[in-house]
């Protein structure tokens, strides 16, 4: 496990060496969050890819070697202590268009999008650059999410009021309500008809996208219900939701 303290050590000691680095992953999750929410099995970094070399000398000399080759740009590191540090290498001098038509840096590392490493908290009172709360968020999809990740996800958009992103599964109109699918959740949420923003009295159809704000609440054997759902083209795809009320994180 990766403790703050052992956080704090890493990133005082490639500071030393002059590297830059931005916290990704859980703990970026939990730099954003100020606090420590649960256990780490490793520290996410991110740094400059013309550092690679230069990082990788001085993480040997003290005492880490490499543990997975995942390829050019991103490598995981362990100490005797077991200590695991994935990093991964990023090229901010240059950006390019992703095959999505997404703006994101490279080609000489991976393709984080533009903005992404934005973000900035704290590790035990210190400053750290991380990843942006919409960057963590959107990060979280692609892929079967964990109990860690699902947890990581809701924290930031109770925080920070990040849209989650998803598609309308079923709507019974007749009856008001449907399921929408979660990009960024485990498990379905309930949507009620007076959830829906944008124009008066449409309702949204069954495979469309949508973004959405979510409470914790169970409703006809679901776990959450929608606050507040945007249909795609009403705006607020990519955008930002008020900050949820307290109890709707409880």
């Amino acid at each position: 496990m990766m403790s703050a303290e052992d956080v704090l050590a890493v990133l005082d000691l490639l500071d030393r060496a002059g590297i830059e680095v931005w916290l990704d992953g859980g703990w970026g999750v939990d730099a954003l969050l100020c606090e420590q929410t649960r256990p780490h099995e490793d520290l996410d970094i991110v740094v400059r890819a013309e550092s690679l070399g230069h990082y990788g000398r001085t993480m040997r000399d003290h005492g880490f070697r490499l543990f997975r080759d995942d390829g050019p740009y991103n490598h995981v590191l362990v100490d005797e202590g077991g200590r695991l540090v994935d990093v991964h290498g990023v090229d901010l001098g240059t950006t390019r268009r992703d095959e999505r038509g997404a703006e994101v840096y490279g080609p000489g590392g991976l393709p984080y999008p533009v903005g992404s490493l934005a973000g900035g908290g704290r590790v035990r009172g210190r400053r750290v650059g991380c990843g942006t709360p919409e960057f963590q968020v959107a990060s979280h999809t692609g892929y079967a999410l964990d109990e860690d990740d699902e947890r990581d996800v809701l924290a930031l958009h109770h925080r920070f009021g990040v849209p989650l992103a998803g598609r309308v599964r079923a709507w019974h109109e007749a009856e008001g309500w449907g399921v929408l699918d979660a990009d960024n959740l485990r498990q379905d949420v309930w949507a009620h008809f007076s959830a829906v923003a944008g124009e008066t009295g449409v309702e949204p159809v069954v495979g469309q996208a949508v973004t959405f704000s979510v409470e914790e609440a169970e409703q006809d054997g679901y776990r959450r219900r929608a606050v507040t759902v945007w249909p795609e083209g009403t705006g607020n795809e990519t955008g930002t939701t008020a900050p949820l009320p307290s109890h709707a994180a409880e």
